[in-house]
């Protein structure tokens, strides 16, 4: 028999339980977390599930039609990265891996992101305001989640997960509100 994967067992549910919560879909499917918000979303963008309301009061509901299948798109089987003005061709596998030069270091995507905006919120002395990082650094930058969020959001993606370093700003002494 083979095992469902988390779209699988989701739409599955959500086309014999209509009008189904997040916390519903969870409990019965298994499937959690940012798994389980990235699934739905992935639904909902192919249009095998429809979304009413926001937040925790959203429910989801399999789509009159079914969507069509898409085709696999081809994967090339090198990729030519630009890293610190230097191109290099390497092997295509799951994950970028990719280093980047700033400065005089180099960085994954990830922790150059943070020393970005380390070093952005250091250049206004530290007098930014949340809003005002949200603009420079939207969430359509990174369209899953975000480059950063408030505590709710945080917590509402990471599920079971920590993410955001919702504990490594503890652990460094800073109080969070």
């Amino acid at each position: 028999m083979k095992k469902q994967t988390p779209q699988e067992k989701v739409a599955e549910f959500i086309g014999a339980n209509p009008a189904s919560t997040k916390e519903a879909i969870g409990e019965a499917t298994g499937v959690k977390g940012i798994v389980l918000v990235n699934t739905l979303k992935k639904l909902t963008k192919d249009g095998a599930v429809t979304e009413e309301g926001k937040g925790k009061e959203a429910t989801y509901t399999a789509s009159e039609e079914p969507a069509a299948e898409q085709p696999a798109a081809e994967t090339p089987a090198e990729e030519v990265v630009e890293a610190g003005g230097q191109e290099e061709t390497k092997p295509k596998s799951g994950r970028d891996n990719s280093t980047f030069k700033y400065l005089t270091s180099e960085y994954k995507k990830g922790p150059l992101v943070r020393q970005i905006i380390s070093d952005h919120v250091a250049a206004t002395k530290g007098k930014i305001s949340y809003k005002q990082l949200k603009e420079a650094f939207g969430d359509d930058l990174l369209k899953r989640f975000g480059v950063f969020q408030d505590e709710d959001t945080a917590r509402e993606l990471s599920g079971a997960r920590d993410r955001y370093f919702l504990e490594a700003a503890k652990k460094l002494g800073y109080k969070i509100k």
